[in-house]
């Protein structure tokens, strides 16, 4: 086997800018029901928005889309009673916008007819938003009406200074941070509503103006915590608007607080890197209660833009990001010297393409697409040999005109067509190499009545080499033929889905019947799409069979790929490895392989345990490759893995991970009442694994892992017996300048 190490691909994440929880804290144990509705919503300096899903060690559901100059600068989640989550963003303009994440775009796009936004907030009930406007402007607006819906309601006294941060007081007040280092206070309620109550002075920097970056509203105790650009922490009273106590701790900016459940634990962080904890003492004697400085820990190597806590009786997270590009989860409960965790900088959603034929690895990010060709040595005809003197070259690089973030790329098998689609177009280029050059030349096909019909896809695919399949928006699925020489490109057919619209639920997030991926077997004649429910369903593409539904998954199908053995290989968000007839006449004997029902439940105590989940498969004949962004493994299906290595799956998890995610076989029974029939499979299998199994024959391995190759961004076949693993050193990003921590030497 030749594996050819590329470290050449520049792909470099967006600094993280904003955050938020899809539920609140409560004390209360987080049920099955809450969890499917509990999401983290990662806002990044391009625009895009991750939405994460903590089960399963953390799972990057999906992304919606930014664009060009709109940096998301604020998140928060309305969680009205009886209603899904609903998600609103600002970012560098005077719109908020509330995102459908079934389709992936905004639903809404309300003007608040004031300055530019700077803070956003929600109410407690969930029905109403506040924000804050550069001019000054604090402005009430209305979400009562349901999804999609936002009225005005009121624009507060005004005043002529920024409003930095902005928070919601029992729908009562609204405490706002400003730039000219005073804490304002607007009465929401109906007899003063939208008056300036008082205003609260911080100290002065006497090189420069003090801004109040961020404010923090303790409705149980009745307090305001506040965070300043003099480094300093306050606390006020909120009944007499008095000034309780200040720590001056941080050495720059305070640019993000949060408080626990409890609200006794406060925690605040800002461009020293430090995050620092404060808890609520209360004195035996006097009964007097005062806040402590207690921890601090040096997690990030820059600034902390924004930080975001969910806790419940069972479970709770303190999750931070900044300019380092990582989310950081640690505990709650255990901030000071608890374990933690940095999800890698590749998002499990992997942004590159591989193209055996030519040897091209394609990456795309924002509104660019890379394009590079692996040099054989001395032995490319197409090139000349001047050019040989190093094993890569970029050949070409593509910027878009439209400022839309790209969704997809994709390129067809002699590497004669690209596709590029965004969430509102879908574009297509016919490629050609020049001749004894390093470049490529790059022709857009223009169909304009293609352009009418689709508007815009999520994915696309190539199939037979010049068609596609492009996956839009709404979840609808069409076949395209694209003719390079007449510059057409024309509808075939639409394939017909088989989700019942009479199973989705109304209270749950709004993208859990969507497609979450597709894959497409050998010879084109069907696909398999997974949804964010756990359904497989089984479509036909170049064929007549009848469209039906695969299996129904307990856990949301992560990767899934056609063997050339009429199988499926599913891997699931909780990492398990399952194998499926895709096949009728061999369905009606076994939904699940022998490979499987024999192996499944026990794969390798190094595959189980690992910490960062797979992020991408491919297949060899028999072999199963996979691998995340420190690991590189495959399992030979021709092969029985023997109980010497094998681990219980089932064992292991109900162990629990690090406390730092959600692990649903803790949660509850109820998944043992309703078990599918492969899990019945899995069963039966596992019953008839008696004895030690056989390695199988010419000293075949049934397992190989390796942690040689780190950070991992995509591996992929690149040629007979080759595979090209495609690295991405974290010392090679570019970095800002960071904040020196006054170190002490001992």
């Amino acid at each position: 086997m030749d594996i050819h190490r590329c470290r050449f691909v520049d792909y470099t994440p967006h600094t993280i800018t904003a955050s938020a929880f899809s539920l609140p804290s409560s004390t209360l144990p987080l049920k099955p029901s809450s969890s499917n509705k509990l999401r983290l919503a990662v806002g990044r300096s391009n625009g895009d928005i991750e939405i994460w899903n903590p089960k399963f060690n953390w799972i990057h559901e999906l992304t919606l889309p930014g664009s060009k100059g709109r940096s998301i600068e604020g998140l928060v989640w309305a969680t009205a009673e009886g209603e899904p989550p609903r998600l609103f963003s600002i970012g560098g303009s005077t719109y908020i916008t509330e995102w459908d994440l079934s389709t992936g775009r905004p639903k809404t796009n309300y003007d608040c007819n004031a300055g530019v936004i700077w803070s956003i907030d929600v109410n407690d009930k969930g029905d109403k938003l506040a924000v804050g406007c550069d001019d000054g402007s604090v402005v009430v607006v209305d979400i009562s009406g349901g999804f999609g819906y936002l009225e005005h309601g009121m624009i507060c006294q005004r005043q002529d200074l920024r409003v930095l941060s902005i928070k919601w007081f029992e729908s009562k007040m609204l405490v706002g941070g400003c730039s000219d280092a005073r804490i304002r206070i607007w009465s929401a309620d109906e007899e003063n509503k939208g008056r300036l109550l008082s205003n609260m002075r911080v100290d002065k920097s006497k090189a420069e103006s003090t801004l109040v970056w961020s404010v923090m509203v303790l409705s149980k105790k009745r307090q305001i915590v506040s965070g300043d650009s003099t480094g300093s922490v306050k606390f006020w009273d909120l009944d007499n608007f008095s000034l309780l106590q200040t720590f001056k701790i941080h050495d720059a900016d305070v640019l993000c607080l949060n408080k626990d459940v409890n609200e006794e634990k406060i925690f605040s962080a800002g461009v020293d890197r430090k995050i620092h904890q404060f808890e609520l003492t209360i004195s035996n004697k006097s009964k007097v209660s005062k806040w402590i400085h207690c921890f601090n820990r040096l997690l990030h190597s820059n600034d902390v833009r924004t930080m975001s806590i969910f806790e419940s009786k069972n479970y709770n997270f303190l999750v931070s990001g900044g300019v380092e590009r990582s989310i950081v989860i640690q505990s709650v409960s255990g901030f000071q010297d608890g374990k933690y965790k940095k999800l890698a900088i590749n998002q499990q959603q992997s942004n590159i393409v591989v193209n055996s034929n030519l040897k091209l690895i394609i990456m795309w990010q924002d509104q660019t697409i890379k394009i590079w060709r692996v040099l054989e040595s001395n032995s490319d005809s197409e090139f000349d040999t001047s050019f040989n003197t190093k094993n890569h070259v970029l050949i070409a690089k593509l910027t878009l005109s439209d400022e839309e973030n790209i969704t997809n790329v994709s390129i067809n098998e002699d590497a004669s067509l690209l596709a590029v689609s965004r969430i509102n177009n879908v574009k297509f280029f016919k490629l050609s190499l020049i001749p004894k050059s390093t470049k490529l030349k790059i022709n857009k096909i223009r169909d304009d009545q293609f352009d009418s019909i689709m508007e815009g896809g999520k994915k696309v695919f190539f199939y037979d080499n010049n068609k596609a399949l492009i996956l839009s928006a709404s979840d609808e699925l069409y076949k395209f033929t694209i003719d390079t020489e007449e510059h057409k490109i024309e509808l075939i057919d639409e394939i017909d889905t088989l989700i019942d619209e009479s199973n989705k639920s109304f209270t749950s997030l709004g993208h859990l019947n969507s497609i979450k991926d597709i894959t497409i077997d050998k010879d084109s004649s069907r696909i398999a799409l997974s949804r964010f429910n756990g359904t497989i369903e089984i479509l036909p593409l170049n064929s007549n069979i009848q469209p039906y539904i695969l299996t129904r998954l307990s856990s949301s199908p992560q990767l899934m790929k056609f063997t050339e053995r009429q199988t499926l290989i599913v891997i699931t968000e909780d990492t398990q490895v399952l194998e499926y007839n895709a096949s009728k006449e061999k369905q009606d004997l076994s939904l699940l392989t022998q490979w499987s029902k024999t192996n499944s439940e026990f794969l390798p105590n190094q595959f189980t345990s690992l910490d960062e989940k797979p992020q991408g498969l491919f297949l060899q004949e028999d072999k199963l490759w996979l691998y995340g962004s420190s690991w590189l493994s495959f399992f030979d299906l021709s092969i029985d893995i023997p109980t010497t290595m094998s681990n219980n799956q089932h064992k292991n998890k109900k162990r629990g991970r690090d406390g730092l995610s959600i692990d649903t076989y803790d949660e509850t029974k109820e998944e043992d009442e309703d078990l599918e029939e492969d899990q019945m499979d899995l069963i039966e299998g596992n019953q008839r694994l008696t004895k030690k199994l056989q390695t199988g024959k010419d000293g075949k391995k049934p397992f190989w892992i390796t942690t040689k190759y780190r950070p991992i961004l995509k591996v992929d076949i690149f040629g007979n017996n080759e595979i090209a693993v495609i690295e991405r050193d974290s010392f090679t990003l570019p970095t800002a300048p960071t904040f020196d921590v006054h170190k002490v030497k001992v």
